[in-house]
């Protein structure tokens, strides 16, 4: 209701504004009930921020360009997403979680400042119902949502566990440490190359299959191997060969002008995985074993789920 009633660019400043206000405010929380409500209202405001942003992106792409922009926009968010646990736990390892916080609202200010830059051509307010799944939530795409969960519920399980498990990469011999997520990153980054190959070029049934199989992988040689780095950088590429391909099932389930409710959705499956699977670590106390045997557990569930139930229903169900 809020982007179609009102300026989007506005609703995303102000709610980005929410957000940072949110961060600031966890210097001060005395108990929990004023940290969860807190983490409550963070939480509201990024999800209002996400949706208009999404949709603010939508507006000012070209007409022509709208799903190479779709791709962009939330590649970069995911990698955004990356990079903040990298700089996240280099920062509260090496200083305090008060410097944390600090560059936290200061990247946060820097991204309002960019999205107040934005032009966006006039645009009348739509008549829009108080509620609506519209821009929020593609009910078509609740199969490849699910998948989606699973996934990313794998490398949920392993942010709590930074600090005590993976905490031994080094750079070669040089005995620098390196975060764990930073290999994941570059395997990301790695990906976006290797998927762009011309024999696998929009063949989302096989970089799936082989992104969920190597994010399996990856669990495994956690479990066995002595090494940490390889892993790292293998959950990386797999996620980065399954996540766009997943955004292209969700847009090409959506109808005209779901694009940014299939954008959306599939951010909101991400977060939703990554978030149970930080519940699932802290929650249950799982030691490192239980951790990897779960995220083990997770990946195959997933990649059965897609076999079996995913990519059929997004062959049944696809528009374009």
């Amino acid at each position: 209701y809020l982007v179609d009633a009102y300026k989007r660019k506005t609703v995303c400043v102000f709610s980005s504004a929410l957000v940072m206000a949110a961060t600031v405010g966890y210097a001060f929380v005395a108990n929990m009930t004023e940290f969860l409500l807190l983490s409550t209202m963070q939480g509201l405001a990024f999800g209002i921020a996400t949706t208009a942003g999404l949709t603010l992106a939508i507006d000012i792409t070209n007409s022509t360009l709208r799903s190479a922009g779709n791709v962009s926009f939330a590649w970069l968010a995911r990698l955004g997403m990356v990079a903040g646990v990298i700089l996240g736990v280099w920062i509260y390892k090496s200083y305090s979680f008060q410097n944390l916080l600090s560059v936290s609202v200061i990247l946060g200010a820097a991204g309002i400042f960019v999205a107040s830059g934005v032009y966006v051509p006039f645009r009348a307010p739509i008549v829009t119902k108080y509620y609506s799944f519209d821009r929020f939530l593609l009910l078509r795409g609740w199969v490849p949502a699910i998948n989606m969960m699973l996934v990313m519920f794998v490398p949920g399980l392993l942010i709590p566990l930074v600090h005590p498990f993976l905490n031994d990469v080094v750079l070669g011999n040089t005995g620098i440490p390196v975060p764990f997520f930073a290999g994941v990153g570059l395997g990301y980054f790695v990906s976006l190359f290797v998927a762009r190959l011309f024999f696998m070029k929009e063949k989302t049934l096989r970089l799936i299959i082989i992104g969920i199989g190597v994010e399996m992988l990856a669990m495994f040689l956690l479990d066995t191997s002595g090494s940490i780095a390889v892993p790292s950088v293998l959950l990386g590429f797999g996620l980065g060969l399954v996540m766009p391909e997943f955004l292209v099932m969700f847009v090409k389930l959506s109808h005209h002008c779901q694009r940014g409710t299939a954008n959306t959705t599939q951010l909101l499956a991400s977060e939703l995985g990554i978030s149970l699977g930080v519940a699932t670590t802290c929650y249950l106390d799982l030691d490192t074993d239980k951790m990897l045997h779960a995220g083990q557990m997770a990946a195959s569930a997933a990649l059965v789920f897609f076999v079996v139930a995913t990519y059929p229903y997004y062959i049944r169900k696809k528009v374009r």
